[in-house]
């Protein structure tokens, strides 16, 4: 378990809540407070996915401006997507071209143009970190882990990560 420590004084027993329960408090004998909650370490940052109306497009400019190798286009029906995994730099992109405007996809560059979807993080035990991220209270998009074009996936809710859609990923 991660710990905060810090002398208390006057406190017995006390329990401050933040937003997402990140910090639990219980005073010791001791009279030291650790954090009592589980944390969703990530690994590493996995990809930034961008949806974009045209993924052959998009493709071709990250190939002949920044050096990006050849992908393969996958098609996901079950998620209403063409899809590609780019190796940019140290990091990948991951380009969503909506199959129709009614998809999850197509809404998001609907009402709010091309440009970034989500932050992908790469962790281990996905199955495990979605229940820490469910004790905390935060909004999950999947419950469950599901198949993705990187891997096991799982998305939390933009309302809980800043504004910013999140995808755990397990590969």
């Amino acid at each position: 378990m991660q710990a905060i420590q810090f002398q208390a004084t006057q406190f017995k027993k006390t329990k401050f809540k933040s937003p997402h329960n990140l910090v639990k408090i219980s005073t010791q004998a001791t009279g030291e407070c650790r954090r009592m909650t589980d944390t969703c370490t990530v690994n590493y940052i996995d990809h930034v996915g961008l949806a974009v109306k045209d993924i052959n497009a998009a493709l071709e400019l990250f190939q002949d401006v920044f050096g990006a190798p050849a992908a393969e286009i996958t098609e996901m029906q079950d998620q209403g997507i063409r899809a590609t995994l780019i190796q940019v730099g140290e990091t990948r992109l991951e380009l969503l071209e909506p199959l129709s405007a009614d998809t999850p996809v197509g809404r998001f560059i609907e009402q709010r143009g091309e440009g970034l979807h989500h932050l992908a993080l790469n962790v281990t035990d996905i199955a495990g970190k979605l229940k820490i991220l469910e004790a905390r209270d935060f909004r999950l998009v999947d419950k469950e882990p599901r198949e993705g074009l990187s891997g096991t996936i799982a998305f939390i809710h933009p309302r809980s990560v800043f504004g910013v859609l999140t995808e755990l990923v397990e590969n």
